[in-house]
């Protein structure tokens, strides 16, 4: 029986984390960066079960939001951004899901000095350059 390309997307993801974390990284320590349980991972990793909009989240906060075109749902936080080039488009709407994800996380509203900070960063690590434009 062949994979779903949920379990072989996560699988590989998997793979990336442990080359980055060295290989006696393991499958309960990526789960817990995921935050989630090993249990769960287990069942994404062997294609028993796909994971939900939960975990669908907590998975797009580290990888980005390819999991929900994986699993069939909707990508949060989604602008029109349906002519910009595909590059672009992608780096723009990962900025703002994470800026989203981040400031919730933290109970910030838009409109304070430390949320602004915050989109900004995630907005140049995306690169997305933002500048202030004063109106008059």
């Amino acid at each position: 029986m062949t994979k779903s390309e949920v379990s072989v997307w996560i699988n590989k993801k998997f793979l990336e984390w442990q080359l980055i974390q060295g290989e006696s990284a393991n499958q309960y320590e990526f789960a817990d960066y995921l935050g989630v349980s090993e249990a769960t991972l287990s069942l994404w990793i062997n294609d028993i079960k796909p994971p939900g909009k939960h975990s669908a989240d907590l998975i797009a906060a580290k990888f980005g939001p390819e999991i929900y075109d994986l699993i069939g749902l909707p990508r949060p936080y989604m602008i029109s951004t349906i002519n910009l080039p595909h590059e672009i488009r992608d780096n723009l709407t990962d900025a703002i899901y994470k800026v989203n994800l981040e400031l919730s996380s933290r109970g910030l509203s838009g409109d304070s000095p430390e949320a602004d900070e915050i989109t900004t960063k995630i907005f140049e690590e995306h690169g997305v350059k933002y500048t202030r434009i004063i109106k008059k």
